[in-house]
C-alpha cells in the first residue's frame, strides 16, 4: 500500500546500479507503474491508500523482449523494453523501494514481497489476482489458458494474452456495429444470476464482420498449424434470425469462404453429421459452448459440450484439417454473408490442448464473472450417469455386450420409468438403469473406459472403480458386477456381491456386511496390482472393508481396453441391479479419498473430491548451543525421528531423547542424515 501523500513517483525498485547512485528501475506514478517514456501504461488502478497486489513478469530473451505488468489480476500493459542483460535483468542481488536520485521515493507498507525464476504468463498472473492477508501464493495450479476475452471495459482488450481487434479494422463496420453494456442493459437474462458486461455481436449478413483472435498458441499435433485446442464461449444467441449462425473462421484468413462452426437447430458444428447433439444449445438463454479439439488423434475428433453436457464427438478434419488454426482465426464470420445472428457475448476463452472429457464436465454452466482459468485435478477417464441411456457424462458411451438388439437390450433395462417402484437417493429421485436379473451370459454392459496399460504391464493394473447402485432383495446368492478377465464372457466373472459384502472367492468377501440388498450403496474397488504386495482396496458408504491382497500385474482383475459390468460367464450369479452413477479413474484412489466418497448421490459420484490435508510430514532445522534442534508440525502423529551417517549402506536409528515433536541435537559427526518414518 503506497501512502496516499508524498512526491509524485515512488521508487519501487533498483535493479541496475547496487550501489543505488542511479535512478531506480522501477516507480509508481499517476496511479500506474513502470519507468520513463511509455513505461507507464495502464488502466489507472494502482491508487495511493488501498492495498494492491502488482506484479512484473520479465523475459528479456523475448523477441522483442517484454516486462508483463498486472495489478491485481488485471493487465496493465506488455512493456516492450530493454533487452538480453539490459536495465531490468538482475545482478546477484537487487535494492527494493530504493532511488539513487533520491527524489522520487513515498512510504510504502508492505505484507509480501516474492520473485519467482522464469516469466509467469498471463493465466497465471491473472490467477494470483488481488492481495490477501495471507501473502502471495507459492503455489500457483497449471494453467494452459493462452488467451481470455471478458469486455469488462467495455471494449476488446484481453484479460489474458493479446487484445482482440476488430476484423475490418479500426472505424470499419464491425466496429461502428459492435455494442457493449450490461446483460439487463440489453434486455437479457442474468448470467447465473448475475450481472455482466457484455458484448453485443452484430447480426449483419456480410463477410466484414468478425473479430480477430491472436491465440498465441505454436503449432502442434504433428502440423503446421494448431490441431490441439480448446475453445470455449459464454454466449447467448438471439432468439429470431438466419436459421444457422457463425461462430468461427478458421481456415479462410481472409473471410471469404463459408465459416466452420455454426449454431443451428440448437446445436452446433459444421456440415453432414457435424450438428450431433442433445438440443440444449437454445436461443435466448446463456450457455457455456465448448469445442475441445484433437486433430491429431486416430481419428480426428472434436469433442462438444454444452453447459458442462457431452454433445458429440465429432470425427472431423485430421492433421492441419479445417478446423486446425492458423496463426489467428475470426470470431463470429462467416465469408459467404449468409449464415449470421445477433450474439451477446460474456467470455471466450482458448486453451493450448485439449482438456479431458472431466475438464469440460468441470467447465460447467456460465457465470458472470467468466470461463475459470483454474480447473480441479480429476483422474476419471469415465463416467455414466444413466440421464439419457447408456451415453457417458465422460468417455465413451457404454454398449449393450450381445449388441443393440440382443437379450440385454430387449430386457428392462432402461432409465427410471414411472412404475419402476424403486426408493429414491438420499431423500433425493433420480433417473437410474433397472440391470436384468436373468442366468444368461449375453447380459452386459461393454464399458470402454480409455485407460491406457500401467502399473509396469500390457493391461491396467492401477485404477478405481466406483458403483452408486442398489441391489434387489431376491434372487441368486451371488450377483456379479465386473467382467474383466474375458471380453468373450464364458467364464466366471470377476466382482461379485456376496452375503452383503462383494469381492472374489476365498478369502474375497472379507467386509463389514454393510453392502444391503433392497438399499443404495457407494461401492468402490481401489486396485493397485503393482503394489508389494497388490492390493485391491474395497470401500462401501465411505467404509473401508478390506485391503484384498490379490493378483498380481497383469491378473485377474487387471483390465483389457474393455470389461462387462454386471456379467458373469458362467452364468448363475446374477440378480436384478439398479444403477445410479458409475465411474472409473485411471489410478488407485487414496483411503482418505475413498472414505470422502461416502455415500450415494441422486446427482452422482463427484468428480472432485475433497479431502482435509494433514500438514506436511516436513522437518525444520535451526542452530542451537552446542548443535541444532529439529521439530516437526504437532499434528503430525504416529512418526519416529530416524538417523543415519551413510546413506550407502543406511542403518538408520531413532533419534533418543525426543519431547513431543522436537528434539536438540549435538553435531558430534562429520555428517549426519535424519528422516520421519510412519
Amino acid at each position: 500500500l503506497i501512502a496516499p501523500e508524498g512526491p509524485g513517483a515512488a521508487a519501487m525498485l533498483q535493479a541496475d546500479d547496487t550501489n543505488n547512485t542511479s535512478d531506480g528501475d522501477l516507480f509508481w506514478q499517476g496511479n500506474n507503474f513502470g519507468q520513463g517514456q511509455g513505461g507507464y501504461n495502464g488502466t489507472g488502478i494502482f491508487t495511493p491508500g488501498q492495498w494492491h497486489r502488482v506484479a512484473i513478469a520479465v523475459d528479456l530473451a523475448a523477441t522483442p523482449p517484454v516486462i508483463t505488468k498486472f495489478v491485481d489480476g488485471i493487465k496493465q500493459d506488455d512493456w516492450n523494453t530493454d533487452s538480453v542483460d539490459g536495465r531490468r535483468a538482475l545482478r546477484d542481488f537487487a535494492i527494493l523501494f530504493a532511488d539513487g536520485d533520491q527524489d522520487e521515493r513515498r512510504v510504502w507498507y508492505v505484507n509480501s514481497v516474492q520473485v519467482r525464476e522464469g516469466k509467469l504468463s498471463d493465466a497465471e498472473l491473472v490467477y494470483l489476482g488481488a492481495p490477501s492477508a495471507g501473502g502471495i501464493p507459492q503455489n500457483i495450479p497449471s494453467i494452459n489458458v493462452k488467451g481470455q476475452w471478458d469486455f469488462n471495459s467495455s471494449n476488446l482488450v484481453a484479460t489474458v494474452g493479446q487484445d482482440l481487434e476488430y476484423f475490418d479494422g479500426v472505424g470499419g463496420e464491425t466496429e461502428t456495429k459492435t455494442e457493449f453494456g450490461t446483460a439487463t442493459g440489453f434486455g437479457l437474462p442474468l448470467v447465473n444470476g448475475e450481472d455482466a458486461i457484455v458484448m453485443r455481436v452484430p447480426g449483419d449478413l456480410n463477410n466484414r464482420i468478425g473479430y480477430i483472435m491472436r491465440h498465441g498458441i505454436a503449432p502442434n499435433g504433428g502440423g503446421s498449424r494448431v490441431n490441439q485446442y480448446t475453445l470455449t464461449y459464454d454466449v447467448l444467441i438471439a432468439s429470431e434470425g438466419p436459421g444457422a449462425a457463425a461462430m468461427l473462421q478458421a481456415d479462410d484468413t481472409n473471410n471469404t469462404s463459408d465459416g466452420d462452426l455454426f449454431w443451428q437447430g440448437n446445436n452446433f458444428g459444421q456440415g453432414q453429421g457435424g450438428y450431433e447433439g442433445t438440443g440444449i444449445f437454445t436461443p435466448g438463454e446463456w450457455h457455456r459452448v465448448t469445442i475441445a479439439v484433437d486433430l491429431s488423434s486416430t481419428p480426428g475428433v472434436i469433442t462438444k459440450f454444452v453447459d458442462g453436457i457431452k454433445q458429440d464427438d465429432w470425427n472431423t478434419d485430421g492433421v492441419d484439417g479445417r478446423r486446425a488454426l492458423r496463426d489467428f482465426a475470426i470470431l463470429f464470420a462467416d465469408g459467404d454473408q449468409d449464415e449470421r445472428r445477433v450474439w451477446y457475448v460474456n467470455s471466450i476463452q482458448i486453451r493450448e490442448g485439449k482438456l479431458s472429457d472431466a475438464e469440460l464436465v468441470l467447465l460447467g454452466s456460465p457465470t458472470a464473472d467468466g470461463v475459470p482459468l483454474a480447473l480441479p485435478q480429476t483422474s476419471v477417464f469415465g463416467q455414466w450417469d444413466f440421464e439419457t441411456g447408456l451415453e457417458a457424462t465422460i468417455g465413451l458411451p457404454l454398449e449393450f455386450f450381445d449388441g443393440p438388439e440382443g437379450e440385454t437390450q430387449t430386457k428392462p433395462h432402461s432409465t427410471r420409468p414411472p412404475d419402476l417402484s424403486v426408493s429414491d437417493i438420499a431423500g433425493q429421485p433420480a433417473r437410474i438403469m433397472r440391470v436384468p436379473g436373468d442366468l444368461n451370459n449375453r447380459i452386459g454392459y461393454r464399458m470402454r473406459h480409455g485407460i491406457s496399460p500401467n502399473g509396469g504391464g500390457s493391461k491396467v493394473n492401477q485404477y478405481t472403480l466406483i458403483y452408486d447402485v442398489m441391489i434387489a432383495p431376491e434372487g441368486p446368492g451371488a450377483a456379479a458386477m465386473l467382467q474383466a478377465d474375458d471380453l468373450n464372457n464364458t467364464s466366471d466373472g470377476d466382482l461379485f456381491w456376496q452375503g452383503n459384502n462383494f469381492g472374489q472367492g476365498q478369502g474375497g468377501y472379507e467386509g463389514t456386511g454393510i453392502f444391503t440388498a433392497g438399499e443404495w450403496h457407494r461401492v468402490a474397488i481401489a486396485v493397485d496390482l503393482a503394489a508389494t504386495p497388490p492390493v485391491i482396496t474395497k470401500f462401501v458408504d465411505g467404509v473401508k472393508q478390506d485391503d484384498w491382497n490379490t493378483d498380481s500385474v497383469d491378473g485377474r482383475r487387471a483390465l483389457l481396453e474393455s470389461a462387462i459390468l454386471f456379467a458373469d460367464g458362467d452364468q448363475d450369479e446374477r440378480r436384478v441391479w439398479y444403477v445410479n452413477s458409475i465411474q472409473i479413474h485411471n489410478r488407485k484412489l487414496s483411503d482418505a479419498e475413498l472414505e470422502a466418497l461416502g455415500t450415494p448421490t441422486a446427482s452422482g459420484i463427484p468428480l472432485v473430491v475433497e479431502v482435509d490435508e494433514e500438514d506436511p510430514a516436513i522437518l525444520t532445522v535451526t542452530r542451537a548451543a552446542g548443535g541444532i534442534t529439529i521439530s516437526w508440525p504437532a499434528t503430525l502423529s504416529g512418526f519416529t525421528l530416524e538417523s543415519t551417517t551413510d546413506l550407502g549402506a543406511p542403518n538408520w536409528q531413532p533419534v533418543p531423547n525426543v519431547t513431543g515433536n522436537s528434539v536438540s541435537v549435538s553435531l558430534d559427526d562429520a555428517h549426519r542424515f535424519f528422516r520421519l518414518r510412519q
